[in-house]
């Protein structure tokens, strides 16, 4: 399973990816999830989090950081508006056409494009920022600049005028122009499982993925030719049995952070270095049966989603660093009336706030946030204004903000 944020083309939280193997590990949590996530209260009962609360531990060596947070003492529920991570928040409608329609896994927004990474082997889109249908990127096939394998992870580097992929399983890295016209496969020496991808700023490829020997690389450095230029080898505790486990990697920081769930901790990958730098990780109250988990990183602040065991309990856990303290927390969009944001760690994306909803759902979430009687008549009026622009039929809605540094 990949777990599939709320930034995607409908709100499901997960789907189903790959292989029966790994079906067990998030499914019926992400329902409970998004039923956790979906419950919002009014900002007047908020609480606030206090400074130095005794959950968060910082243990510096080398100049490196790693943040432990305790969830035993963890705070109560606070909400926090969307505004406390983002500059902005803006819709963009994605053109309606029969090419432009899509499925998305992950949405990956730059300065000049959107890209929309389809599951099911479906062709990866490219849009402007304005929603307007560019290309598709390859195409779907054996041939030459087509991908027969689900799409795992993708570069867009403007700088150089490049799009990037790498799939679920192989011995290549797919290289593209930016019109999505295909360069030519990069060869690699190993095969690459689940791999994430990082493009450095002298055009190298940094590349994490899940090794099945030990020895192999974990993480490595290559450049355009395939040329291994630094690697970090798997040892008997990173090296994977199968495909159950997941390499999750948000990057929303401006570097190459990873979470591999079979360490369980939080890296960014300093390939200059050749370092893998752990930032974060938390302790549970049972370290003998932790319950199902992930970790996000913010410029300030971690997210953590835990499910709990036997799908009892679970929720969404802030910590912030410059407080060194931590809580429950529900996302609401104060942009657009305080509507609620489900499974919140998902929708930060490779830096931006990213949520893309088919235009019934989103008209279903304003009617419910209406007859809430949460809003005030000033965003009551904005959201019956929003509604009324939707038609069920057009192609996805994208709220997008930029995250703040």
């Amino acid at each position: 399973y990949e777990v599939m944020p709320s930034l995607v083309g409908s709100e499901m939280c997960i789907r189903d990816r790959f292989c029966m193997k790994t079906s067990y590990l998030l499914l019926s949590s992400a329902l409970l999830l998004g039923c956790l996530s979906a419950c919002n209260t009014s900002p007047r009962e908020s609480k606030v989090m206090e400074a130095n609360d005794g959950s968060v531990t910082t243990i510096e060596s080398n100049g490196n950081k790693l943040t432990v947070c305790d969830l035993s003492a963890v705070k109560d529920t606070i909400e926090v508006p969307l505004s406390e991570f983002v500059e902005d928040c803006r819709i963009v409608r994605f053109e309606t056409s029969e090419e432009a329609y899509f499925k998305a896994w992950f949405i990956n927004a730059t300065d000049k494009h959107i890209g929309i990474r389809q599951g099911n082997q479906d062709v990866f889109k490219l849009f402007d920022r304005d929603g307007k249908f560019l290309y598709n990127v390859g195409s779907v096939g054996s041939g030459p600049g087509e991908y027969d394998t689900t799409l795992y992870d993708e570069c867009i580097d403007e700088k150089n005028g490049h799009i990037f992929f790498t799939p679920f399983v192989g011995k290549r890295i797919m290289m593209y122009d930016i019109n999505g016209q295909w360069i030519k496969d990069i060869p690699l020496p190993m095969q690459i499982n689940k791999a994430k991808i990082w493009v450095n700023e002298d055009g190298s490829l940094s590349v994490v993925h899940m090794p099945f020997e030990e020895g192999e690389p974990l993480a490595f450095r290559v450049d355009t030719e395939g040329n291994i230029l630094n690697q970090i080898p798997a040892t008997a505790a990173t090296k994977v049995m199968n495909f159950d486990g997941e390499v999750f990697s948000y990057r929303n920081c401006g570097d190459f952070d990873f979470f591999h769930t079979g360490i369980d901790t939080l890296f960014t990958y300093d390939s200059a270095g050749n370092k893998l730098l752990p930032k974060f990780t938390m302790t549970f109250p049972n370290m003998n049966e932790k319950p199902i988990h992930l970790y996000y990183r913010l410029p300030h602040h971690f997210i953590v989603t835990y499910w709990g065991n036997k799908g009892e309990g679970g929720g969404d856990v802030l910590v912030d660093t410059e407080k060194n303290a931590s809580s429950y927390f529900r996302l609401v969009n104060d942009f657009y009336g305080n509507l609620p944001i489900p499974a919140p760690g998902h929708s930060f994306y490779r830096g931006y706030f990213i949520q893309s909803l088919e235009p019934g759902q989103l008209i279903e979430k304003i009617e419910k946030q209406i007859a809430s009687g949460k809003c005030s008549g000033q965003d009551e009026q904005k959201l019956k204004e929003l509604a009324a622009t939707l038609t069920e039929n057009d192609n996805n809605v994208l709220f997008i903000g930029k995250v703040k540094k």
